[in-house]
């Protein structure tokens, strides 16, 4: 088991305490240790790299040192995106600062014995190419585990699989590296379809068919208006405790951290499933990609189809009477019956 938390820096990353509830429940720390404030502002990639927070860090190494037990750390995760300070694009980072800034750490580990400590990567899935990652790797040789984060966020109406969200991706993250895999961070939202049947379909169906993956972290909390909790309904919850029963994912901590690196580098994603992860109706999908200018251009099309239809309408009427009308009398003609003047 993995208990999963986070922590921002100028914040101790290792507290003993902490540590030690999360050890006694045979469970593996993961903690992501994000360069930023409670306030949203960042710490300077090219800063970190060039040493001035070593302080920080040398005293967060020799913590992790004392504690001696093994600790899964991911810095800077989903590097690849633009939505933290630390990612592509912001502030003047680059894939080459990110590298540096994370060997810099490491190195700093390593001198004060922090060998305990297991370095985690895990970009963001790249999104059917609009975040790719590979140029953040910063090599094998500092770095000890790999993996993923990605998510059905549901947004207008698109239902994705587990495997529609980390094929592409799984397969690119295999061709960079050997190294153990782990998704970090997944989870689905709770609207437009059925969670439930999304969570049955990726832990019993979808996920034991990655063959490189070897541990899945659910990440159990609200983001914005999208309620990711595995809790956010009973149905839910169930799926997930039946999914998580099965033999295949009660790995000892000691058969985890003993992962070797795969001797089949290149993996291939299996096929995405066609239905039956609670995808919602199509009607809901269409519904839900109204908005914005696609709004607007369906109301254009109804205005022009009624529009139309009033002047069908309207000759068809004016086409009836001219039809009904009696045909004017000769002049001069008498009407039937009728008698001379």
């Amino acid at each position: 088991m993995i208990v999963s938390s986070y922590k921002r820096w100028r914040l101790a990353p290792f507290v003993r305490p902490e540590l030690r509830a999360v050890w006694s429940r045979g469970a593996v720390p993961l903690i992501t240790w994000e360069p930023w404030t409670d306030a949203g502002r960042g710490f300077r990639l090219r800063e970190i790299a060039h040493g001035r927070y070593d302080g920080y860090v040398r005293r967060a190494a020799k913590s992790a040192a004392a504690w001696g037990r093994p600790i899964l750390l991911r810095f800077a995760h989903e590097m690849n995106g633009t939505w933290f300070p630390w990612g592509r694009a912001r502030d003047g980072n680059t894939a080459r600062l990110y590298k540096a800034s994370w060997r810099h750490l490491v190195g700093i580990f390593h001198a004060a014995g922090a060998d305990n400590v297991k370095w985690v990567w895990t970009p963001n899935v790249d999104g059917g190419g609009q975040y790719p990652f590979a140029r953040f790797y910063p090599g094998n040789k500092w770095v000890d585990w790999v993996g993923l984060d990605g998510f059905n966020w549901a947004r207008r109406g698109e239902w994705q699989s587990f495997t529609d969200i980390f094929g592409r991706s799984y397969e690119t993250l295999s061709r960079i590296t050997s190294r153990p895999m782990i998704v970090a961070e997944t989870g689905s939202s709770q609207s437009g379809g059925d969670k439930a049947a999304w969570v049955s379909s990726a832990l019993d169906e979808e996920i034991p068919r990655f063959s490189r993956i070897r541990a899945v972290v659910w990440f159990s909390d609200r983001v914005g208006d999208v309620d990711f909790r595995i809790d956010s309904s009973s149905s839910a919850l169930q799926a997930f405790r039946s999914g998580i029963s099965s033999p295949r994912y009660g790995l000892t901590r000691s058969a985890l951290l003993s992962t070797p690196s795969s001797p089949d580098r290149r993996a291939a994603a299996p096929p995405a499933p066609s239905g039956g992860f609670g995808q919602p109706s199509l009607f809901y999908r269409l519904t839900q990609k109204l908005h914005g200018r696609y709004l607007w251009i369906v109301i254009g099309l109804l205005a022009g189809f009624l529009l139309l239809l009033a002047v069908l309408v309207a000759w068809l009427r004016r086409a009836r009477r001219s039809v009904q009308a009696p045909p004017p009398r000769p002049p001069g003609k008498r009407q039937a019956g009728g008698s001379e003047p």
